[in-house]
Order: C-alpha cells, then structure tokens, then sequence
C-alpha cells in the first residue's frame, strides 16, 4: 500500500475515531441531563414535603398550645389551629390535680355573701358586668352582644395564644382589660408570693406587648377569699398595693363557674335576684367555651337592668368602689 493510501486510511481511522468519541460524549450528556432533571424532580417533591411537614408541624404546635389553653380554663375547651374544634370537656379531665380545686372555687364563688361598705351618696345604681379567663370562642359573642345594647364591661383575662384579635378587641370596644392570672392554676401561681408575682407579671407584659394597656385592674383567681392559696392572701393584696393595682372581687355571681350544667333560665334568676342588694353591683360570670348558657342569658340580662330607673351600667375603674371580700 502507498503511502498515499496509508495516510488515507489513517485519517478515516482518525475520522471514525472522533465520531465514536462524539457519540459517547453525546450519550454521556444525554445520561448527565436526565440525572440532573431526575435530582432537580426528587429535590422539588422534597421541598414540598418540607413544606406539608412544616405545615403539619405548625398546625400541631398550634393544637397543643390550644390544649394547653383549654387545661388553663374551667371547662373551657379551644379552636384546635384552626383546624378542628374539640368539644367543651370538663377541665377535670385535663389536670385531675386540681379537680377538687375546681370545684371547691365553684361552690365558693357561687356562695359569697358580701357585706362590706355599699356607696349610695349619688342615689344611681352601678352595675358592672365582669367576665373571668377569657379569651374563648365565645368572646367575640359576648362583644357582640354588648355592642348591640351599647354597654360597656370589664374582662378578667388570662394568658392565650391564638386570641390577639379578641384582646384588641376588648380595648378597641372601650371595655376594661383586667388581669385575673397568665396561666389559671391554682397549685403554681398560689405557691408562693414569688409564684404570684411572676405569673401576674408575665400576664402583664404579654397584654402590654399586644395591646399597649397599662393593666392595674386585678381579680384573684377563686377571688380574694380563696381557700386554696398556699400564701396568706392579706400578702398578695400588700403586693397590690405596692404596685398601684386594685383587686375587685364580686358581690353577685352569675352561678356559671362549672359552666352549661347552669342553663341560662337559673343564671338569669341568680343575677337578677341580687342585684337590688346593693347600690354597686359587681357580677360575676365567665367568659369560656363551656359557658354557652352565660352567653345565652345576657341580653335579657341587660335588657332588665336597662330597663331599671336610676341605673347605669359601667366597665371598673379605679375609681369604681371597691368591693372586695377581704376587708
């Protein structure tokens, strides 16, 4: 063969060589590019189960924190996050340990007789609704009702997420925001003065940070006149004092504390029973998920004492006279 005919045949060798080549690179990009799309498909079906578990996760969160609402409650149930709502459960059910408690602060709140110094210099009856632990699912309810016949309350209120439209709106309805406890259990905030302290003050700047209110209007859990603390309860009020907050307790009780086992015809009847007994009237009731009967006997509620001569109905002041047990 020539040498011609050599260097031909080696550039065909040459030129098949490069086409092997290009065809294996080819195919090895093609390989490359289905790799990377399968990567970029497995990491998109990832970030959204990310995404579904963050969700998940969150909605969990917000269902234990709404359990954990419910427990700081008597017979107060919550919105599970939003997505489910349990039915109003006995509280008992949800801390045993303080079961007698519960029902010892029932029966004592229904059953207070007050006999202390009743103002009647300016001849108009006071009447005062107040609503203890509060927020709930019938707050709102409760605003509406009040707007409707232009009356004014106070709202003890306890320490709840998932409620920050419902204590705004408390203070945007020109009603009281007062402070009744953060967390609502007996057995750690009457432990100690300590104990109080810091659940109160923790209540305090959690209404603060939400709603910029000052709170120095106080009701004790179970009132003033609780048998449950630990500390002497004359302690707790000095401690009031130093810190320019007033305790209110209760001369009439709406008889709701252990919630719909009272329907709405009896919390009428208790209420409305009383109130000629004194010329301030401060009544109490609670503002709960399992208080539905509270809820169904306010507007007659107000209805009849609007209806009295000489009678004005007002949210507490510090200016409001004090009716307290301890005195």
């Amino acid at each position: 063969m020539s040498q011609e005919q050599n260097r031909t045949q080696l550039d065909k060798n040459v030129t098949s060589d490069e086409s092997t080549d290009r065809k294996k690179w080819n195919f090895a990009n093609v390989i490359v590019s289905i790799l990377v799309l399968m990567m970029i498909a497995v990491c998109i079906v990832m970030l959204v189960q990310v995404i579904q578990l963050g969700k998940k996760v969150d909605g969990l969160e917000e269902s234990i924190q709404a359990l954990r609402d419910t427990s700081a409650n008597i017979g107060d149930t919550e919105s599970f996050g939003g997505i489910f709502e349990i039915p109003d459960v006995d509280a008992s059910m949800l801390y045993e340990s303080e079961d007698a408690d519960i029902e010892k602060v029932a029966k004592l709140e229904n059953s207070i007789v007050w006999d202390g110094a009743d103002d009647k210099s300016s001849g108009i009856k006071k009447v005062y609704l107040t609503f203890d632990d509060g927020p709930s699912q019938n707050t709102d309810k409760i605003l509406d009702i009040l707007d409707q016949y232009g009356v004014k309350a106070t709202f003890f209120v306890v320490g709840k997420k998932n409620y920050e439209k419902q204590y705004k709106r408390i203070v945007e309805d020109g009603h009281t925001l007062g402070m009744h406890s953060y967390s609502h259990k007996y057995k750690e905030i009457y432990a100690s003065l300590d104990a109080y302290k810091q659940d109160l003050m923790k209540l305090h700047d959690f209404l603060y940070e939400l709603t910029g209110t000052d709170c120095n209007i106080v009701r004790f859990p179970g009132g003033s006149s609780n048998t449950i603390s630990q500390v002497d309860m004359k302690e707790l009020i000095a401690y009031l004092d130093e810190e320019n907050m007033i305790y209110f307790d209760w001369n009439v009780s709406g008889g709701d504390a252990m919630g719909d086992s009272v329907n709405a015809d009896q919390i009428v009847k208790n209420v409305l029973d009383n109130i000629d007994k004194y010329n301030n009237v401060v009544i109490l009731f609670h503002d709960a998920a399992g208080k539905k009967s509270t809820v169904d006997a306010l507007p007659q509620i107000i209805e009849k004492i609007l209806a009295s001569e000489n009678t004005v109905m007002l949210p507490i002041s510090e200016d409001t006279v004090q009716v307290q047990h301890l005195h």
